[in-house]
C-alpha cells in the first residue's frame, strides 16, 4: 500500500511467466463473461440505495457476558476509497450522494475490467499502470462479488490531517531510504519524492520483500484493505481478542487483561499489542515491530500504532487507526476504514514463491540493467 509510481519487477523473465500463466489464472478467478459481470454489477449497485438494517432504531450493540461489545464474526474491509485524498477534493471530507454512487459504480467496473479505474489505484489513491506486466487484481476481481462491498461516503481513508494526505517524511526517514532501507514487505518498486524517492534494485533475494517470499502478508497492524481477500475473522472473550486476516491467514492474539508490553528488546512480526476498553470502543496499542516489518518503512524504535474498534451498526465496525512515529513523519496521522459484516468461512490463503520467483526476478533485474547499459531499456508494455 506504499505510495508508488509503478510496482515493477523489471524483468523479461517475469513478464513471460505472468503472460504464460495469465489465461489459466484469469479463467479460474474472473467473472464468467461480460454479460454475467454486468448482471452482477447491476445487483451489486443496489447496495447504494438499499436501506440498511444498520439504520433500524431497534438495533442495539451486541455484548459479551462481561458487558463489553461483541465484535465476533466475519468482516470485510474491501473499499474503493483511496487511502490518500485526491487533490481535487481539497479539504472536503465527504462525497456528495452522486459522487459516492459514481465512485462505487466505477470501482465495480474496475474490479473486473483491467485498467477500467484509470490511473487512480482505488486502494491507495496512487498511480496505477494498466499496461504493467505485474500482478493485477483487476483482471480477476471476484472480491466484490464474493465478499460484498458497500459505498463509503468519504473522499479518503485518511481523516487526519484535514487534507486527507499522509504527512511529509522527516529528514531522518528520508536518510533511511537514501542508505538503502527497503520499503517493507512488497515487490521491488519505485516510490515517489513524497515518500523519499527510494529505488529497490533487486540486488539479492533479501531485497525482494517479505510478501514475495511469503514470510508474512497483511496481518497488521494496521489492518489495511488488500486488493483482494480483505476478509477478517474476529473472536473474543473477556481476556483476549483474536484477529485473523484472510490474506496470509495470519493471526494476532491481543491480551485485554492490562499486562504491560514486553521488553523493548523483543520485536515481533505484528508487534506487541495490548488492548483495553474506553467505553464501547476497543483500543489496541502496538509497539515493538520488527525492523523489516514496520508500517510504511517506519522506525521500529519509535513507531506506535493505535487501533480503535467500534460497533456502529448491526453490520458495520468503524475501524480507525493512528500512526505515531516521530522519526518517520512530521506529525501523527489517522485513517478510518469501515468493516462490513460478511459470510464466512475464510479459506486458507495459499502463498508460495515455488522457488522460482526469486530466481526469475533477480535474473530479470540483471537483464534489465544490461539492456539499460546498452541504451535499450526493457519496456513492460
Amino acid at each position: 500500500m506504499g505510495k508508488y509510481v509503478g510496482i515493477f519487477w523489471s524483468a523479461l523473465a517475469v513478464g513471460a511467466a505472468v503472460v504464460a500463466f495469465a489465461p489459466i489464472f484469469v479463467a479460474a478467478q474472473s467473472a464468467p463473461g461480460a454479460k454475467a459481470a454486468a448482471r452482477t454489477t447491476a445487483k451489486a449497485e443496489t447496495n447504494i440505495d438499499t436501506t440498511r438494517e444498520a439504520n433500524s432504531q431497534n438495533w442495539v450493540v451486541p455484548r459479551m457476558a462481561d458487558g463489553h461489545p461483541d465484535f465476533s464474526g466475519y468482516w470485510n474491509s474491501l473499499t474503493f476509497t483511496p487511502l490518500e485524498r485526491p487533490a481535487k477534493f481539497g479539504n472536503r471530507e465527504f462525497l456528495t450522494a452522486e459522487e459516492m454512487k459514481e465512485r462505487f459504480r466505477s470501482g465495480l467496473r474496475g474490479s473486473y475490467e483491467p485498467g477500467a479505474q484509470g490511473s487512480e489505484d482505488r486502494y491507495g489513491g496512487e498511480l496505477f499502470n494498466p499496461d504493467s506486466v505485474d500482478y493485477d487484481a483487476t483482471t480477476y476481481g471476484l472480491s466484490p462479488w464474493q465478499n460484498g462491498i458497500k459505498p463509503n461516503p468519504r473522499t479518503s481513508l485518511v481523516v487526519d490531517p484535514p487534507d486527507g494526505r499522509i504527512p511529509p517524511l522527516t529528514a531522518e526517514a528520508k536518510a533511511r531510504l537514501d542508505v538503502g532501507v527497503r520499503p517493507g514487505g512488497t515487490f521491488p518498486y519505485v516510490v515517489d519524492d513524497h515518500h523519499g524517492g527510494a529505488v529497490v534494485h533487486a540486488d539479492n533475494a533479501r531485497d525482494l520483500g517479505l510478501n514475495t517470499s511469503c514470510l508474512t502478508q497483511s496481518g497488521g497492524p494496521p489492518l489495511i484493505p488488500a486488493e483482494y481477500n480483505s476478509g477478517l475473522f474476529i473472536a473474543q472473550n473477556p481476556a483476549y481478542v483474536l484477529i485473523e486476516t484472510e490474506t496470509g491467514s495470519e493471526f494476532r492474539i491481543i491480551p485485554l487483561d492490562g499486562r504491560p508490553h514486553v521488553s523493548s528488546d523483543i520485536h515481533q512480526w505484528h508487534g506487541d499489542s495490548r488492548g483495553h476498553w474506553e467505553g464501547d470502543t476497543l483500543v489496541v496499542e502496538t509497539t515493538n515491530l520488527r525492523p523489516d516489518h514496520t508500517y510504511r518503512n517506519g522506525d521500529p524504535r519509535t513507531q506506535k500504532i493505535t487501533e480503535y474498534f467500534k460497533r456502529v451498526s448491526v453490520d458495520t465496525i468503524e475501524y480507525k487507526f493512528m500512526v505515531d512515529d516521530p522519526s518517520t513523519w512530521t506529525k501523527p496521522w489517522s485513517a478510518i476504514i469501515p468493516m462490513s459484516a460478511s459470510t464466512g468461512p475464510l479459506f486458507e490463503y495459499d502463498c508460495s514463491e515455488n522457488n522460482n520467483d526469486a530466481v526469475n526476478i533477480l535474473a530479470g533485474a540483471r537483464a534489465f540493467e544490461k539492456k539499460a547499459a546498452e541504451g535499450k531499456p526493457i519496456s513492460q508494455k
